[in-house]
């Protein structure tokens, strides 16, 4: 039996390239697989107009799996159709908006993109978003892929971030199974954020997983492929 579409929502920089080790997987498994490339040809600014085009994209009900930003979106989608979302993955993301000082460093990354392009964004957040000792091969393939991207995209989705929603409220509202992920390195989104979601959704269940940082659906294909395969098969066969 055919599950539920499984829509994958990369983390920025990157793209949808970054589920590469993920996707083959589920769609063994026999789920249907999206995941598409964010902010979209004609998305624009602003999480719910991504959301919007991510619900016309995919039919029938849908499992969003959300790294970091599309944690964010994963949120959105959830306050636009939660009747169409049987079960929640949220990886290396936060439920909180952005505090004063994180957008004034949104702003400052939107310079650097108008100064340096993508690659001078990706040297900016390099430090971070990978863990210490992370795969030489890893690192190389992120810098690929944050490289490729239009610096128009990359303004539009720092802005997306910078003025998202706090979306803490609307925890205690999902009543579906929800999987958190979090690398235990994770610089960016620490084990903490993960917990106190954890902790704020009714049976939410916490995968942490060693050895990764911010971006582990690329850094740990292997663990965090298993986990989502696992957590499907019970949640919506």
């Amino acid at each position: 039996m055919t599950g539920p579409t499984v829509v994958l929502l990369h983390a920025m920089p990157l793209d949808a390239r970054m589920w590469a080790g993920i996707k083959p997987g589920l769609e063994e498994a026999g789920y249907p697989v999206v995941a598409p490339d964010l902010p979209g040809s004609r998305a624009g600014v602003g999480l719910d107009r991504w959301a919007a085009l991510v619900l016309d994209l995919v039919a029938g009900p849908f499992v969003p799996v959300g790294s970091s930003m599309g944690g964010y979106l994963a949120f959105e989608l959830w306050r636009a159709a939660p009747e169409r979302i049987p079960a929640l993955v949220l990886v290396g993301t936060r439920a909180t908006a952005d505090a004063p000082e994180q957008r004034a460093a949104r702003d400052a990354s939107i310079r650097t993109v108008e100064e340096a392009g993508a690659e001078g964004l990706w040297e900016s957040l390099a430090p971070n978003v990978l863990a210490p000792d992370a795969d030489p091969a890893v690192v190389a393939r992120a810098r690929e892929l944050a490289r490729a991207q239009a610096p128009a995209h990359l303004v539009a989705t720092l802005r997306t971030l910078r003025d998202r929603p706090d979306s803490t409220p609307a925890l205690p509202t999902i009543d579906v199974p929800v999987l958190v992920v979090v690398g235990e390195d994770d610089a960016v989104t620490p084990p903490a954020e993960a917990e106190a979601m954890v902790e704020a959704i009714a049976g939410a269940r916490l995968v942490r997983v060693p050895g990764a940082g911010h971006l582990v659906p690329l850094e740990r294909p292997d663990a965090v492929g298993e986990a989502l395969r696992a957590f499907l098969a019970e949640a919506v066969r």
